[in-house]
């Protein structure tokens, strides 16, 4: 269920939202409206006189809509490395891949189906893939031979690309009178947060709705040592929410259950962690106790890591009886574990990176060529990691602090901030805090708004919470400003 900090903000989208959901099951489930459908090139570049690079896209717009009043959206995945193929068929577009609905990755080779949770309903889409991924690369130079992209594999570079596409999009196909909106998942999210205020402060374009999808906003809370408080407690309520859906955790594996572990971690979690080394060893054994009673972990565990337990600790011990690990990006998800003997980290990469790219581009691949009519020769990239490797990431943009300036410069903007309960690489509690610091400016938080779901890092990929999450995301398209 989506919520609001500001308590009028949150009424006027329960009414909207209210509406919605009035709306008979039946008349949700019609056929998407009619649209059209086109891949394409449009060429970018610090000089937009002399373009260096192509970014692939995807975009849906509603047959026979006013461009006055049809919204627009552009979307991104994160990585830094990854395509938009997996908002594109998991989440948002028109089709989307058939799965059990329970999070699971389908067999393969993966079908695709009408999406009946399409944002197509109330928004054109425009799906980004950056340079470097999907069929996005950089234009020879003077010379023919291949640009390096070093330029786009950087925060600051990549935010010029995301921006430089979007106006020029916006030019070529007459959309600047209409609503806009951006979309990031993951990194994603980090570059929704330093365009809301790019796009207007360098660009003239001022949004209307911005989302941050399982955002990893740019902050540092300085983690990995004995002395951090704030990461341990934001971290807290996902570990819970992973052990109760086991069956592992004191509570139970429901909404209500995961907001008291959440009201513990401010409280006396976060107290119990400060006062630690100042208590009694009666009073720390109760204290690693009832965290490992939470986490669904041995005490003695918890105790040699003083309460601070990281995600890759987490995800290696929760289901080691068993001899099985569970994925950073979803947790309710387990695989047989192929190192068993590393205890304390992940000895390989999760199946959310190593597997889903290949369940995605199978049918993807039949779709943009044979639906979409777009064909070449060069390989489409859903996730580069060598990009991701090599990516410069010292620039600061990207921070609750740039969306919260945005929030409180631009009146027309809302932004939405969702979550899965189960992700343990970004974690709902985190997002919340941060932004909740650092947009204090009274209007600017009545229309700051904040989701969480059932699922892990791509909650969407349950169908009950990708429903779930249209029909929040349509009630906050059609709010009132």
């Amino acid at each position: 269920m989506t919520i609001s900090i500001g308590r009028r903000a949150l009424w006027v989208l329960a009414l909207v939202l209210a509406a919605w959901f009035a709306v008979p099951l039946s008349a949700v489930a019609q056929p998407l409206p009619p649209y059209n459908a086109a891949a394409g090139m449009i060429n970018i570049g610090k000089d937009p006189e002399r373009p260096d690079a192509e970014i692939f896209h995807v975009s849906y717009t509603l047959k026979g809509a006013d461009p006055a009043t049809r919204p627009v959206t552009f979307l991104f995945n994160g990585g830094p490395g990854a395509a938009s193929i997996y908002l594109h068929l998991s989440a948002v577009g028109p089709k989307t891949i058939a799965t059990a609905g329970d999070g699971s990755f389908p067999a393969t080779p993966a079908r695709l189906q009408e999406n009946p949770d399409s944002w197509i309903r109330f928004t054109d889409l425009v799906f980004i893939d950056p340079v470097g991924t999907g069929y996005s690369r950089m234009l020879p130079g003077p010379d023919g031979k291949p640009r390096d992209g070093k330029p786009y594999y950087g925060v600051a570079g990549d935010l010029d690309a995301m921006a430089g596409f979007i106006r020029q999009w916006l030019t070529v196909n007459n959309r600047w009178g209409s609503p806009k909106a951006i979309a990031g998942e993951s990194y994603g999210g980090q570059r929704v947060a330093a365009l809301t205020r790019i796009l207007a402060e360098q660009y003239a374009v001022n949004l209307n709705r911005a989302i941050l999808i399982s955002p990893a906003l740019n902050v540092e809370l300085a983690e990995t040592t004995h002395y951090p408080l704030v990461y341990p407690m934001v971290l807290l309520p996902n570990l819970a929410a992973i052990a109760a859906h086991h069956g592992l955790s004191t509570i139970k594996n429901d909404p209500a259950a995961i907001k008291t572990v959440e009201d513990y971690a401010m409280t006396g979690y976060l107290t119990g962690l400060a006062t630690l080394e100042r208590s009694t060893p009666e009073q720390q054994a109760a204290f690693f106790a009832k965290v490992a009673g939470l986490i669904g972990l041995d005490p003695a565990l918890v105790a040699s890591h003083r309460g601070r337990i990281r995600e890759s600790i987490f995800a290696a011990n929760l289901l080691a009886k068993k001899g099985q690990v569970i994925d950073t990006y979803d947790g309710t998800q387990a695989s047989d574990n192929p190192t068993p003997e590393k205890k304390d980290e992940l000895g390989v990469f999760d199946r959310s990176l190593t597997i889903l790219g290949g369940v995605l581009l199978p049918p993807f691949m039949d779709y943009v060529r044979k639906e979409l009519g777009y064909v070449t020769q060069r390989p489409y990239i859903p996730l580069d990691l060598v990009v991701n490797m090599s990516w410069d990431r010292q620039s600061t943009l990207g921070g609750p602090d740039d969306l919260a300036i945005a929030l409180a410069q631009n009146t027309d903007l809302k932004a939405l901030v969702v979550h899965g309960y189960h992700d343990l690489n970004t974690n709902y509690l985190l997002s919340r805090y941060v932004l909740e610091q650092s947009t204090r400016a009274p209007g600017a938080r009545k229309r700051l708004y904040f989701g969480t779901y059932p699922g892990g890092h791509m909650f969407y990929l349950r169908t009950r919470s990708r429903a779930e999450f249209a029909a929040d995301v349509r009630g906050f398209y059609e709010a009132a400003p």
